[in-house]
């Protein structure tokens, strides 16, 4: 019976997940622990976190631990690959996260808005993401590389549009080689939807698209990996589009409260620190007040205390 329910538990969370975020390198700073499911809209907290940032939000993620606030990681590499739930690494070992939600992407636009110095590289437009690489890189110039027979860039324009974002992600790898360092945040993001509006995904084009896409994340990872000292955070995010997603990112009824509810009064979420500051403050200050006030009067009122030398009185004498 017990079995059962654990099948049962793992196909439930299996199913609810919308896709996975992998972490394949952090500083000794951070620690990545567990397998905590993660909602797609604490995406930026985690990261911003990871950063050193300071996160309003107060959600359930247990999966990071900060071991050292004095040395947080400079960069992070995020790459985002939406259309597939899951890439197979074959040389890069990582710490899983299952996610729910249908908000990867809006969290990732959250946290670029939030890190001044980041480079957002989204294949939806390859002007904007050549640009974006040359304003920090100088000037690239993709080449594509060998294909398979199973995919036809001069048959389909989705094969044509594929190989060249694979080109595109191994000459940001060079690049990032060349220059052993790189930005505060690097988001790349790329779709497989558009391929697989051609071809079936459980086609064999489809298998060799995930290989060769999976090959050039891998040489991006190792590049990310050796820059800045390797004082960054380097993890995937894989999403996939369906029924359950959808569902569960639709956006909840708002029901009216009554007015009449006898409720707790709300509190920011500053109010634990502020409260500490202001309790352990006073507490402190009491004590110390005590011992002064205690030292004073267990001092002895001899010529030679400052308490005599500020209350006596001297005589006058006449000439």
């Amino acid at each position: 019976m017990l079995k059962f329910v654990l099948i049962s538990f793992f196909l439930v969370a299996a199913v609810n997940a919308s896709g996975f975020l992998s972490v394949h390198h952090y500083p000794d700073s951070i620690e990545f622990k567990g397998n905590d499911e993660l909602s797609s809209d604490l995406i930026s907290d985690v990261f911003l976190a990871s950063l050193g940032y300071t996160i309003d939000g107060q959600g359930d993620f247990d999966g990071l631990r900060i071991r050292n606030p004095f040395n947080m990681p400079k960069s992070a590499l995020i790459v985002q690959v939406d259309g597939i739930d899951k890439l197979n690494f074959a040389s890069t070992k990582s710490q899983e996260y299952p996610i729910f939600g249908a908000s990867a992407s809006n969290s990732l636009d959250l946290l670029n808005s939030r890190v001044s110095n980041h480079v957002n590289v989204d294949f939806e437009d390859h002007l904007d993401t050549i640009s974006a690489i040359s304003e920090v890189y100088g000037d690239i110039k993709p080449v594509v590389g060998k294909t398979t027979s199973s995919l036809k860039p001069s048959n389909y324009v989705a094969d044509k549009h594929f190989l060249y974002n694979v080109a595109i992600i191994n000459e940001l790898a060079d690049k990032i080689k060349a220059k052993s360092s790189i930005a505060n945040v690097v988001t790349v993001r790329i779709s497989l939807n558009e391929l697989a509006s051609v071809h079936e995904t459980s086609s064999t084009a489809f298998a060799d698209a995930k290989k060769i896409l999976t090959r050039a994340i891998e040489n991006l990872i190792d590049a990310a990996e050796n820059s800045n000292d390797g004082n960054i955070l380097v993890a995937t995010i894989t999403s996939k589009d369906d029924l359950s997603r959808a569902k569960r990112a639709a956006p909840e009824m708002r029901q009216e409260i009554p007015s009449d509810l006898n409720l707790a009064k709300s509190y920011s979420s500053n109010y634990p620190v502020i409260f500490n500051i202001i309790l352990w403050f006073g507490v402190v200050l009491f004590f110390s007040l005590l011992a002064i006030c205690y030292a004073i009067a267990d001092m002895d009122p001899g010529r030679d205390s400052i308490i005599y030398r500020m209350t006596s009185t001297r005589m006058k004498k006449d000439n």
